[in-house]
């Protein structure tokens, strides 16, 4: 049994209000201060303005995101021409607009941006980005799982091809083996499931196991293991039937009663490819095939669905490992 794990990208930014604001004003100030062409117009009052088109190249800004924070009242022009409406912005508002648009890179929305530019306060706009930033963080956290999930998919995807490429065409006993199966930590519930029928797989139990893994925090790390509590074949002709079903998780969680680990014993595995209403002939020549080699069935007997139907809706392409302990 093969588990693999994605990198994690990292969910817990480093920041600090204090040095990334002086990073800020460190870029504008060798921005600012770079060539006459940047100097703006003097006006009658001693002041130096620039036109809308000066602080859109200056900024980075388009002339449209200009007017239209002159529009809502985030950033408007100090001085304004009576006869042609030109706006002209000062130098203090464009350190202002550097900072909105900081802000703005952050995902912070323009209403929050409004009051941090009108409070003028470092505390306040500090905890606007912490906020911001722990929100960013659960949206990596997502992403993180996201893309584990994708991958364990595609792993098995990827493992089933390879599988049926090889074995399908050429199934005999001399597919089944002898394996030690590692340990791993799981979610598992187990009932005794009434009017059990092998070939519906008990899928309403699965999706309340990957209901409980996401409210517990969790992450599927493995495929699906059904484990029958009952003697060898027994779920193929009674009715009730003892089912444990598990799945590994990525971590280890002795706190929840539903958390234990499957493994750490060695056993006969035998793939069964296609529909799961004929996988008992696949036991049977597994079991047969151990009682040749002179082992003895040394607990139950688990399938692990490598290509489930929750996976692919092609039966013939499902892919089920039986794992027999043996002794």
């Amino acid at each position: 049994m093969s588990y693999n794990s994605s990198k994690k990208v990292n969910s817990e930014p480093s920041f600090s209000v204090e040095s990334s604001l002086a990073l800020w004003y460190t870029e504008w100030d060798s921005i600012y201060h770079n060539a006459d062409a940047r100097r703006g117009d003097h006006m009658a009052d001693g002041k130096n303005y620039y036109s809308i088109g000066k602080v859109s190249t200056l900024c980075n800004v388009p002339i449209k995101t200009l007017r239209y924070y002159d529009k809502i009242g985030l950033l408007v022009p100090e001085y304004r021409k009576c006869d042609s409406n030109y706006r002209y912005y000062t130098q203090d508002q464009i350190l202002t607009l550097f900072i909105i648009r900081k802000l703005k890179h952050l995902g912070i929305p323009l209403k929050e941006i409004s009051q941090i530019v009108c409070q003028r306060d470092a505390v306040s706009m500090g905890a606007c980005i912490r906020e911001r930033l722990f929100e960013i963080s659960k949206v990596i956290e997502s992403l993180n799982n996201q893309c584990a999930e994708g991958q364990l998919l595609l792993d098995r995807l990827e493992k089933g091809h390879n599988i049926l490429e090889t074995e399908q065409s050429n199934w005999s006993t001399e597919g089944i083996r002898v394996e030690e199966i590692p340990f791993g930590n799981v979610l598992f519930t187990r009932r005794l499931k009434k009017n059990y029928k092998n070939s519906d797989v008990s899928v309403d139990r699965w999706f309340e196991l990957f209901e409980m893994v996401t409210q517990q925090k969790l992450r599927m790390a493995g495929p699906v293991i059904l484990t029958y509590h009952n003697s060898p074949l027994e779920q193929f002709f009674k009715t009730d039937c003892d089912l444990e079903i598990c799945i590994q998780i990525n971590e280890t969680r002795e706190d929840l009663p539903e958390f234990k680990q499957f493994g750490g014993f060695k056993a006969v595995t035998a793939l069964h490819i296609g529909r799961n209403d004929e996988i008992i002939q696949t036991h049977i020549k597994a079991i047969k095939w151990l009682n040749q080699q002179g082992y003895s069935v040394a607990g139950p007997i688990s399938e692990e669905y490598i290509i489930s139907p929750v996976d692919i809706n092609n039966e013939e392409n499902h892919i089920t490992k039986i794992i027999i302990p043996i002794s």
